[in-house]
This record gives structure tokens, C-alpha cells and sequence, in this order.
């Protein structure tokens, strides 16, 4: 039987019966995968089966990949590979709803025209003019006409690919976006950078908004929010006119969600001179949103800023090398409340300079914190950063409190309006005064057409002659629903992308997960909750956080030490000034023994501080080889003598059934 299985024909039926039984594998069960990493990062999440199936019309994918042309670019091909493995799982999940196309472009073809036609990114390949493409067009098949493109598809965008494609996927499906009025004295939509002499561009995080929703942006001084806005987003509110601040309390009343950003120090704050650091900018650099914080039951203190040693992020310092910035920080995942969707997937999120929230005794709502601080942190004077020159000078007035601060917190419950006497008395004695000029008037109905949609304000004339507000609110049809953040800077791109130029076309690399906080608080808001866990994906990245925690010991215990030494410094030079004022004449140009004493003991204790400084860096280095070597050990001799193991414990197992 075993001479008949090796000769020719036994070999070739069973190389004949190999190849049938993985055509028919494949076949039967090409949308059958294991996924064994611990995000499920190969598996379509749950939200993306939830959002296909609840699509309200089909729609078509394209996928334009060079095929004829990367024969020698195997790289390419690979990643061209799992990508066309992606979208056939979408068409699989989608039930009818989605159909695909891989259309190969090759030169001179009208498949290569349609690609230009869609505005699709061709990239240089070397050698003869050859180039390849690999983009993604999305369009509804009842008016093709609505579409979205992918003009080249990045590796190095693979992680987010999931998120982007059914970002697209449900916006052409979309037959309207929701609208979203954002109010703000930031330059979110660009400016100037002094830095560069350019002009820069808007902030990513918003500009990822605006793909989604329909925004508007209110000016600081609007009278009235339509309730046609499914949100409303107010930013830095440090201008905003009592007129503004009234509209927001009644669209709040009137059952509006409202996502509202506040800063003790806006460092984005520059004066309309972008790339000129806020803290080095004259002026108060604070907003916050009274009276209706009071009103809704919480506060802000614009006078301190948060300092946290466990979440501190390295930046450069005057000395050269790498300073942990107590109040710049970047959060991660035990920071997040991971009961509440819109932070239980997020990473990490990166801010500067923000303020703690707090609940007000006896209040009528209720604060549940989203993101919170260490119980390394404590509250500082927001003076010492706004000048700040040598971040390691904050470590010398920093004592931890034990206390976990708010940095962002949801507000719920019914709440009364802030404004008990009506509307502000500005506008009514604007309108009353018979000194209102015909610009003033013509700038006023400028600005009625800038708002448009916006409902009008009703009015009727009271017993006292006085104007009263007909459709004023005085307190919550149903439980509010705002979300504060203490901070800012966190939406503006430095603090979480990273931009880059890739043959014309810009690529956009976030290192930190504050566009998705913003977009999950939206779509929370709003009432999307499909596209957040989408884009709570795990992350490919994986952070030493063993070594972290040993650079921050190392860090704390050095600048106690350094600390140490300036003052022995200071000590010992206000000494010798005090001997020096005390000797006269030609006594004064010679040290006495006094001060050569006080020297002698200056230089030594000098030296056994850097002793002690270079022994706290010399440790932290044999901290962190003593790790690695561990983990080299489980990684080399643990699990092939764990494996080892296995093999003889079912050895001696044979042999016993034996």
C-alpha cells in the first residue's frame, strides 16, 4: 500500500486531490478567519456590521489597484491584497446592500481616465514613467453622482482603513448630513504662522468633523440657535457677548446638546498669529461659561492648572536634554472611563495647560467624569506656566495631593436657566436708544443673513412698555445632555498628528487619539454610536509602559537631587557675599579662611550630589537592561522549555495509554 501511495501516480491523484480540496476550501470558506490578536485587529467590529446593515440605499466600491503594473513590487501587491480581502468582507456583511469592482487601470485605458476623471492619486514607481494606482471610490448607486474617494490608499493609514472606508460608506448613504453650529474665537479654520511666514491650515480635528456633519459656524455675538442643530460646539468662549451666552443657555433649555471646550491657558490662543506659542503671548489666556456653568451645576477655577508627574510628556528644555512637562500630558487608557462609549476605546489623548472640572454643592445634575488625572497630580498656580521657560523648574513646588481631578465630565439632569430675569438688557436698550446709526443697522441685517436658518426672537410689549422674551425658557424641558472639556489646545494639530507630504499629497499620521475624542463626542451627542466603536479599534502600537514608569521615578528622584544642588549653590554664594561684606580694604580682594572653608565644603558636597545624580541615571539604565534581559529570557529559553514540556507530558501520556 505505501509503495502504491509514492509511486508516480499515487503522487500525482494525491497532488490532484491536494489542489481540488483547496479550491473548494477557499471557495466554501473564503470569508472564514481566525483573528488571534487581542484587539480582533483583522475583524470587522461590530459596528461596522451594525452600520452596513442598517444602510438606507446600496451603493457601489471600486477599488482601483495597478495590477499589471507592481509585478515586481511585491510590497504593494501584499497590501493591495488585504485591502481587496477587506472590501469583499464588507459586500459579505452588507447583505446586497454594497457591490465591489477591482478595476486594474493599465496606461492609456479608459479605466485608467476613469481613475483621473475621480481625482484618484497615481504614484511614481521608477523607471519609464511607470506608475501605479491604489485608490478607492464609494458611490451611491441611486445618484452616482454622490460619491467619496480615497485618492491613494497609504500603508500607512492601514490601521485606520476599517474606520475610513465606513466613515465614507455612511456619508454617501447619507441623503442628509446632520448640522452642527460650532461657535469659537480660536483660528480652527486657519490663520496665519508667524513661524513659517505661511498660511496655516485648519485643524484636523475639525476638518475630520466637517466630512461628517454639515457645519456652521455662529458668531460670537448670535442672538438665537436654531433648534434645526443637532449640536452645538462652543469653543474657547472668551468673547462671547451676554446675547450669546443667553441663546446657548435657552437652546441647552430647550433639550440641544451642547459639547463645550474651556481653558484656564489657551495656548492656541495667539492673538490671530498662529505658530507664535500662547504662553508667550501677552493677555489673559483663559475662557470659561458663566453664569450657565453655575447654572448647570459646575465649575472651573481659571486660576489654577493641572500638573500630573504620572502622565507627563518629555519635551526639550534649556539644558539640552529631555524635560517630563508636568502640564502637558498625555492620557492613556486607565485615565478614560471605560464605562461611557465615547471613551471606553480611545488610547491616549494628548492636552496642555488644562483646568480640573467640579461639581457644585447642592447641584441638580449630575458629573460623570470621562477623563480623569492620576492620583499623581495637584493643582498649580496657571501663572507659572504661562511664562514658563525651563519645564523642570515646575518639580520644585510640585507635591502630588493624592486627589484624581476632572478634566471632562458629562452633565446630565434638569437644570433652571441662568438667566431668571430673560434676555441680557443690552439688546433692548440698544433697540430702545434713537442713537443707532443706519451702518450700525445694515451691519446688524449682515449678519441676520450670515445665521440664516436661525429662528427669529419673539417679542411682545408688556403692561410696563418693556419688551419681554415670548418663548423664553425658564428652566429644562427634559434632562440636558453637555459634555465640558477643560482644555483646548488638545484639538489643535501638534498636540496629535503628524503632517507629511507624499507626492503632492498630504498625509495626515495621528500619534494620539484626540480627533476620535472629539468625533466620538459628536456622534455620541448627535446619536451616532456605530462609528465610535469603529474607531476605538485597538492600536498596532504597543507602549513600554514598565520602562515609563521607571523613567519617571529616575526623573523625580533627579531633579529632587538637582533641586538639592542649586539650593546648596545659593546657600553657599549668600554665605561668601556675607563674609565678603565683612572684610575691608585690601582684606577685600583676598578669601579668608572662613571662605575657603565654606568653599571646601561647597565643592564636596557638590560632587557627592553628581555622584548621586549620576547614580540615579546610572540605575535607570540597569533598570531597564534588567527588563530587557528578562524578556529576552521568556522570549528565548520560557517558551521553548514551556513547549519542550508539553511535547514530553504527552510523550509519558502515550506511553501510560500503551
Amino acid at each position: 500500500m505505501t509503495q502504491r501511495l509514492f509511486s508516480k501516480a499515487g503522487l500525482l491523484i494525491l497532488a490532484l486531490c491536494t489542489l481540488m480540496l483547496t479550491i473548494i476550501i477557499n471557495y466554501q470558506f473564503r470569508g472564514l478567519r481566525v483573528d488571534l490578536t487581542e484587539d480582533r485587529l483583522y475583524t470587522l467590529s461590530e459596528g461596522t456590521h451594525h452600520l452596513l446593515s442598517q444602510l438606507p440605499e446600496k451603493a457601489r466600491l471600486q477599488f482601483f489597484y495597478s495590477d499589471s503594473q507592481t509585478g515586481d513590487v511585491p510590497f504593494l501587491r501584499n497590501y493591495a491584497r488585504r485591502i481587496t480581502e477587506l472590501l469583499e468582507e464588507y459586500v459579505l456583511a452588507a447583505n446586497g446592500k454594497l457591490s465591489l469592482e477591482v478595476i486594474d487601470p493599465e496606461p492609456f485605458s479608459e479605466d485608467e481616465d476613469k481613475a483621473a476623471e475621480y481625482g484618484l492619486q497615481a504614484i511614481p514607481l521608477g523607471g519609464a514613467g511607470k506608475e501605479a494606482y491604489m485608490g478607492l471610490v464609494i458611490s451611491s448607486e441611486k445618484d452616482p453622482e454622490r460619491r467619496e474617494v480615497i485618492s491613494f490608499i497609504h500603508p500607512d493609514k492601514e490601521r485606520f482603513l476599517e474606520y475610513d472606508i465606513s466613515k465614507l460608506v455612511f456619508s454617501v448613504t447619507e441623503t442628509e448630513k446632520p448640522k452642527i453650529a460650532i461657535i469659537s474665537k480660536l483660528e480652527t479654520d486657519g490663520g496665519f504662522d508667524m513661524a513659517s511666514r505661511q498660511p496655516s491650515d485648519p485643524w484636523t480635528s475639525l476638518a475630520q468633523l466637517k466630512q461628517m456633519y454639515s457645519v456652521t459656524s455662529l458668531d460670537s455675538d448670535v442672538s438665537d440657535i436654531s433648534s434645526d442643530y443637532k449640536l452645538l460646539i462652543v469653543i474657547y468662549p472668551k468673547e462671547l457677548t451676554e446675547q450669546a451666552r443667553y441663546a446657548i443657555d435657552q437652546f441647552v433649555l430647550s433639550g440641544g446638546r451642547a459639547l463645550i471646550f474651556v481653558d484656564p491657558l489657551a495656548e492656541t490662543d495667539t492673538g490671530g498669529m498662529a505658530g507664535m506659542p500662547g504662553m508667550m503671548m501677552g493677555g489673559d489666556k483663559s475662557a470659561t461659561l458663566e453664569p450657565l456653568f453655575k447654572a448647570w451645576g459646575v465649575a472651573m477655577d481659571t486660576s489654577k492648572v493641572l500638573a500630573d508627574a504620572q502622565y507627563a510628556l518629555s519635551v526639550g528644555s534649556p539644558s539640552g536634554r529631555p524635560v517630563r512637562h508636568l502640564g502637558i500630558l498625555g492620557y492613556s487608557e486607565d485615565s478614560f472611563n471605560r464605562k461611557d462609549i465615547i471613551t471606553a476605546g480611545l488610547k491616549t489623548v494628548n492636552l496642555a495647560s488644562t483646568g480640573v472640572l467640579k461639581a457644585l454643592d447642592g447641584a441638580s445634575t449630575h458629573l460623570e467624569p470621562l477623563l480623569s488625572s492620576s492620583n499623581q497630580s495637584m493643582l498649580m498656580d496657571t501663572q507659572k506656566f504661562a511664562f514658563l521657560m525651563d519645564p523642570s523648574s515646575l518639580y520644585k513646588d510640585f507635591k502630588p495631593e493624592g486627589a484624581e481631578y476632572t478634566v471632562a465630565a458629562r452633565i446630565t439632569g434638569k437644570v433652571k436657566t441662568a438667566y431668571p430675569e430673560g434676555r441680557p438688557k443690552v439688546q433692548a436698550e440698544e433697540e430702545s436708544s434713537g442713537n443707532t446709526d443706519q451702518s450700525t443697522k445694515k451691519d446688524t441685517s449682515k449678519k441676520g443673513d450670515k445665521t440664516k436658518g436661525q429662528k427669529g426672537s419673539d417679542h411682545k410689549e408688556s403692561k410696563t412698555g418693556k419688551k419681554v422674551d415670548e418663548k423664553r425658557l425658564k428652566e429644562s424641558v427634559q434632562d440636558i445632555n453637555v459634555i465640558v472639556v477643560a482644555d483646548t489646545d488638545l484639538l489643535s494639530d501638534r498636540f496629535w498628528v503628524q503632517k507629511n507630504r507624499f507626492f503632492g499629497q498630504q498625509i495626515v499620521q495621528p500619534f494620539a487619539s484626540n480627533g476620535d475624542f472629539l468625533i466620538n463626542m459628536a456622534d455620541n451627542l448627535v446619536g451616532s454610536t456605530d462609528l465610535i466603536s469603529i474607531r476605538s479599534r485597538g492600536q498596532f502600537n504597543r507602549p513600554f509602559t514598565t520602562v515609563n514608569e521607571l523613567e519617571r521615578a529616575a526623573e523625580a528622584s533627579f531633579y529632587q537631587k538637582e533641586e538639592e544642588l542649586k539650593q546648596q549653590l545659593s546657600d553657599t554664594e549668600a554665605k561668601l557675599r556675607e563674609l565678603q561684606s565683612a572684610k575691608e580694604g585690601g582684606e577685600a580682594l583676598v578669601l579668608s579662611a572662613e571662605q575657603q572653608k565654606e568653599l571646601s565644603n561647597f565643592t564636596k558636597e557638590k560632587l557627592r550630589i553628581r555622584k548621586e545624580l549620576r547614580h540615579v541615571q546610572h540605575q535607570l539604565g540597569k533598570d531597564i537592561d534588567a527588563l530587557g534581559t528578562q524578556l529576552k529570557l521568556i522570549n528565548i529559553l520560557a517558551i521553548p522549555l514551556f513547549l519542550t514540556l508539553i511535547a514530553l507530558g504527552f510523550r509519558v501520556y502515550r506511553r501510560r495509554r500503551q
